[in-house]
């Protein structure tokens, strides 16, 4: 802190101009630095679990996206014969599919595979459940998978 002496040999307390302006650089680069490693955090393209998990859910919703925009009419399973998802790493049914039974994006390296199910409602005539999963290939060539289920019914148009 400055300090400045009277006459009389009292001082007077305040910070001098250069002091708050070093003050404010010192801070404007720490910001600018905590700015520049969140940004580097945010665009991080590290295979991370995460990300994968991250990317398979937005490809499962971008598939029941998909599905709503489908007529009523045609709204079908990509495999006839359903789907058991893989238990406890094992490969999931539609790993082992047909290429035409679902689809598969490869993004970074990693090939994520989806497939979904259709099923009409027993009791509500007019209701359909749609299932997507989307798996891929952890580092450790374990089978991970997310899935997302939605309720359509028919609106009628």
């Amino acid at each position: 802190m400055g300090w400045k002496e009277h006459e009389r040999g009292e001082r007077e307390g305040g910070f001098s101009l250069l002091e708050v302006f070093v003050a404010l650089l010192i801070l404007s680069l720490g910001i600018l630095f905590l700015a520049m490693v969140q940004m580097t955090a945010l665009t991080a393209k590290a295979p991370f679990p995460s990300s994968n998990l991250r990317t398979a859910t937005e490809l499962a919703q971008e598939a029941i996206d998909r599905l709503c925009q489908v007529p009523w009419g045609q709204l079908r399973s990509s495999h006839p014969d359903g789907f058991q998802a893989g238990v406890d790493g094992a490969a999931p049914a539609f790993a082992r599919l047909t290429t035409s039974s679902g689809d598969s994006v490869t993004i970074e390296g990693t090939t994520f595979f989806r497939v979904w199910q259709v099923t009409p409602d027993p009791e509500i005539p007019n209701l359909k459940t749609i299932t997507v999963w989307c798996c891929w290939r952890s580092g450790k060539s374990t089978w991970r998978q997310s899935m997302l289920v939605t309720q359509r019914a028919d609106a009628g148009y």
